[in-house]
């Protein structure tokens, strides 16, 4: 009976935290990586190579607050995944600084070092300029990837997004969204200052085109390249025929490889 009682009492506790979880409002649960994160180093970040993103990582580990001197990540095997990170990939690092959105253009290393003649050592210079970036990646990534397959090569910045949102919910496999906070989700909301003060209008403002060029695109994405497989179940309307709510089927799959043409995603009935 003891062991009953036990057994009750968990199960009692997992039911009522679940329901509590389901209770709290997405801006509650929805915290993760892209709360500090720009989504463009996330996109760019997933995008490396095995072996690039493996001497990111040292030099990363091994970056401390205020670093301005190279920091070494290898010997000379380390070279040409090193130049490539100097001059492949682009970051994009969109944030607001005061009452103007700024869009920052840079690379994930500002320079590359070969010290030595016979036993070389590489070093990697991280510009100052985005210590924050580079700190929060730092913190923030070693968690994160323990809970997202390493495989993801999503190409779009809604499709990221999505697959972060969606993540959350697939224990659930199924999730209700209003609207508007599927636009903060997908990065489509307007732009404000600190103060509240409008700097930017919200992009795709017209449902038809918000479907079509971000969520469609990105649905089609996931399914294709992730473990998770995300539908379109539902759509909610007000007595205006407008768009209020959207609810999502979430399933775990296989990881696709990635080559399989890409397919509509299958939606459902619009109601």
């Amino acid at each position: 009976m003891a062991i009953e009682s036990f057994h009750f009492q968990k199960l009692t506790m997992a039911t009522a935290k679940n329901s509590i979880q389901r209770r709290l409002p997405d801006s509650v649960i929805d915290k993760g990586l892209e709360e500090s994160l720009p989504i463009g180093v996330q996109k760019s970040y997933f995008m490396l190579s095995d072996a690039e993103r493996e001497i990111l990582n040292i030099a990363l580990e091994k970056y401390r607050p205020g670093q301005v001197e190279p920091v070494s990540v290898g010997g000379r095997k380390a070279l040409k995944p090193a130049l490539r990170l100097a001059t492949n990939y682009r970051l994009v690092i969109e944030e607001v600084k005061g009452s103007e959105a700024v869009t920052s253009y840079t690379r994930w290393v500002d320079a590359v070092q070969v010290r030595g003649t016979e036993n070389q050592e590489i070093y990697l210079a991280l510009s100052p300029r985005f210590e924050h970036v580079w700190l929060d990646l730092k913190k923030q990534l070693p968690e994160y990837l323990a809970e997202k397959p390493t495989r993801i090569r999503l190409r779009s910045r809604y499709s990221l997004r999505l697959y972060n949102w969606a993540k959350r919910y697939v224990t659930v496999g199924s999730k209700r969204i209003s609207l508007e906070r599927l636009r903060k989700v997908l990065g489509l909301e307007s732009v404000r200052d600190a103060a509240g003060n409008l700097i930017q209008e919200a992009p795709l403002p017209v449902w038809a085109n918000l479907r079509q060029r971000a969520l469609d695109t990105a649905i089609a994405e996931i399914n294709r390249k992730t473990d998770l497989k995300i539908s379109l179940e539902e759509l909610g309307r007000s007595s205006h025929r407008r768009i209020t709510t959207l609810t999502f089927d979430i399933k775990v799959q296989p990881i696709p490889n990635g080559n399989e043409k890409p397919q509509k995603p299958r939606l459902g009935i619009e109601r």
